[in-house]
């Protein structure tokens, strides 16, 4: 009786609007991709959505149990969990599978979607404090806790998975006050070598030079045909409208013609009659579908919920009695607002097509849990993380 009552009184300490946006997106998402998938001819696929609500409803049991764990104990094993994923991630070019020319998966876990929650943690240990470690040494530990983990997800290849956690480890960085002139030099750099990447494209397209020129240019970028089409299409729209621009257009269409109120749920016509691609409407493009048929009003509702899990999320490492709690709020939230304003901003034209699925609603069961243990921490902080402790290891 005293444990029952027990975990009734960190029940109570609950994070109520957190969590209620979060189930207002997973139902959210359950919907919409029964929509997108209710076209598709395999029963399988047609099923995708059930697949959805049963990660779901078990990771709404993990997150009550986990936050009634205490955050600080999850944290000491952090490093034990960040090896574990690096481990998967060296032998998913061995033994991994294949899917869309790209391999991602170990028996159907994508292990990439972990690494992102474990390098949150092993940054949020990193900045505790709890080391003699210096500014710059910190700096250098941080480029080698990130940057091996995303070689080994590019060479999947998987950029967008990669690239998500430069803002977050950034955010992390600020928050923690880790070398800032070193930080905001490397960010400086990488907005002038942004600058220049997108200059190349521009004049690779726009500029009269011969083709061996333009292929020596293309090759200095060092990225891959379909990432080159991918930057072309977003800075020329009009650009093979039939190939690599194509799913951006009808997404753009599919978003515009949802109008004020939409035009009703399973009335969405650009994935009823294939213009958005089934292979996409259900995962990357799942906003596409969600404001033609709900509308501005819809996706204005998406926003607010996911303003639900942002604010009380920042609230809660401003409350935080101690650095790794904050630190790791901090890239809990700035991963879920980069994966859904990445995400969004894709289908509405405003950044390159990317493989970003939308937090909660995009079709993804290993997303869908990571996020989902994610949030289960940081109600933990939010549970457990009003008392200082006096000794954190």
């Amino acid at each position: 009786m005293i444990k029952l009552q027990q975990i009734l009184g960190l029940l109570r300490k609950l994070n109520i609007p957190m969590f209620a946006c979060m189930i207002g997106l997973c139902v959210t998402g359950v919907m919409f991709v029964y929509s997108a998938c209710s076209v598709r001819e395999d029963p399988d696929l047609q099923m995708l959505y059930m697949r959805h609500a049963e990660i779901a409803l078990i990771g709404v049991v993990l997150y009550l149990v986990i936050l009634c764990v205490n955050y600080r104990k999850i944290m000491r094993w952090a490093w034990v969990f960040y090896l574990a994923c690096l481990a998967l991630l060296v032998l998913v070019p061995f033994i991994g599978s294949e899917q869309m020319g790209a391999k991602r998966w170990i028996f159907g876990v994508q292990p990439a979607e972990f690494a992102k929650l474990a390098m949150i943690m092993m940054l949020a240990w990193l900045y505790s404090g709890q080391h003699k470690l210096n500014g710059i040494l910190l700096y250098l530990a941080t480029g080698v806790l990130v940057g091996v983990p995303s070689l080994l997800i590019l060479a999947q290849p998987d950029l967008g998975t990669a690239m998500v956690m430069v803002p977050t480890t950034f955010a992390m960085m600020f928050a923690g006050n880790i070398a800032p002139r070193l930080v905001w030099g490397t960010f400086l750099i990488g907005v002038i070598a942004a600058g220049a990447l997108l200059g190349v494209i521009y004049a690779v397209e726009k500029v009269d030079m011969p083709q061996e020129r333009r292929e020596a240019l293309i090759s200095a970028t060092h990225l891959k045909s379909h990432q080159i089409k991918r930057l072309q299409v977003f800075m020329f729209p009009d650009k093979d409208l039939h190939g690599s621009g194509y799913n951006r257009r009808q997404s753009e269409i599919a978003v515009g013609s949802g109008g004020l109120r939409g035009k009703g749920y399973l009335k969405g016509e650009q994935y009823m009659l294939g213009y958005l691609p089934p292979s996409v409407s259900a995962n990357d493009f799942i906003f596409s579908v969600l404001a033609e048929e709900s509308g501005f009003i819809g996706s204005v509702t998406v926003l607010l919920l996911f303003l639900g899990l942002i604010w009380p999320g920042l609230w809660i490492a401003r409350c935080c009695q101690d650095n790794v709690g904050r630190l790791f709020c901090v890239g809990v939230v700035t991963l879920i607002f980069s994966h859904m304003f990445i995400n969004i901003a894709m289908t509405i034209g405003l950044m390159p097509i990317t493989g970003l699925p939308l937090p909660f609603i995009s079709y993804g069961r290993t997303f869908m849990l990571t996020m989902m243990l994610a949030l289960a921490l940081v109600q933990s902080v939010s549970v457990h993380g009003r008392k200082p402790e006096t000794a954190f290891e």
